[in-house]
């Protein structure tokens, strides 16, 4: 290959790379064609796509786009492919998990780089929509709390005002 066509090569990956909140680095040894076309239909559903790197000019592209060079220089070993999530990484990182002959080497999250083990910790994450509903209920809970304890002031209120009028009473 030209170094002219890897240039190009280069600047077309850091084009594809760019827009990406986070970058799952996988081995797809073993993982066949029917199944990787599998995962892109899934990856393209949920706002994410799937790219096979050749490592040098991958990892050019990664330099070049100013991620840390010692860890990608890590990530960038036998056969690589990058699932790139474009808006919820915690999706991804389940996807990628649930596939079968798919191992993940690393990846970086909004810049910061996380390790195979990081990375499974992400994948058991509940979704969006499951923390919403917890911080929901949460905030539930306190507007009850503050219920109950507005309650407690006042029954103290009118007890207070019910001994200050006693006192008068007996006075």
């Amino acid at each position: 290959m030209p170094a002219q066509r890897k240039l190009m090569y280069v600047a077309q990956v850091k084009e594809r790379l760019k827009p990406g909140k986070a970058f799952y680095f996988t081995d797809f040894t073993g993982l066949s064609v029917k199944h990787l076309e599998g995962l892109r239909r899934e990856l393209k559903k949920n706002n994410a796509t799937y790219v096979v790197l050749k490592n040098t000019l991958g990892f050019l592209a990664m330099k070049e786009l100013g991620f840390d060079e010692t860890s990608i220089r890590s990530l960038f070993v036998g056969p690589t492919g990058v699932a790139i999530a474009f808006d919820d990484p915690i999706i991804l990182a389940k996807i990628l998990n649930n596939t079968d002959k798919l191992r993940v080497k690393g990846g970086f999250v909004e810049g910061e780089f996380y390790d195979t083990t990081r990375i499974i910790e992400f994948s058991k994450i509940p979704p969006k929509d499951v923390l919403y509903t917890y911080l929901v209920g949460s905030v539930n809970m306190i507007g009850n709390l503050v219920g109950i304890l507005e309650s407690i002031v006042r029954e103290l209120m009118y007890t207070l005002e019910a001994i200050k009028e006693k006192d008068k009473e007996a006075k």
